[in-house]
């Protein structure tokens, strides 16, 4: 049962509340960028603090995406096989590596454990821009 608008193939679309919502119910997401002309997809834990999401990454990739403020997608979802019911949201927006003082106080906070534990880790946010959801009908 759809409870809002729905799009062209029948999922609910979702609103900025209910997406926010779900952002902050699930522990991993997918960021999503362009590096030397290739997509890159990798998965992180997060948080989301005053309507950006937060994630801590070592030297590489995502670290050089924040840096040099490239334009970003995350990606969280949901899928419960048996009632063949789902979601997914996705956020795009511009991503920045986070060096305000007062902030990072704040990020730590979050309850935020990397995958690769706390090696010389950075905080990343992503300042949201465009946030959109769908949801499948059961």
């Amino acid at each position: 049962m759809t409870t809002g608008p729905t799009d062209h193939a029948g999922m609910e679309i979702l609103d900025s509340g209910e997406c926010f919502r779900l952002l902050a119910s699930v522990p991993i997401g997918r960021v999503a960028y362009v590096a030397d002309g290739s997509p890159r997809i990798f998965p992180v834990t997060f948080g989301v603090s005053d309507n950006h999401i937060a994630y801590r990454s070592a030297v590489g990739s995502k670290l050089d995406a924040a840096e040099m403020a490239r334009p970003i997608a995350f990606e969280v979802d949901d899928w419960d096989p048996a009632r063949r019911t789902g979601w997914s949201v996705v956020a795009t927006g511009r991503v920045h590596t986070v060096t305000d003082e007062a902030r990072l106080e704040q990020l730590e906070l979050l309850d935020v454990d990397p995958w690769l534990g706390d090696q010389d880790m950075e905080w990343i946010e992503i300042t949201i821009d465009e946030l959109s959801g769908r949801r499948l009908p059961s």
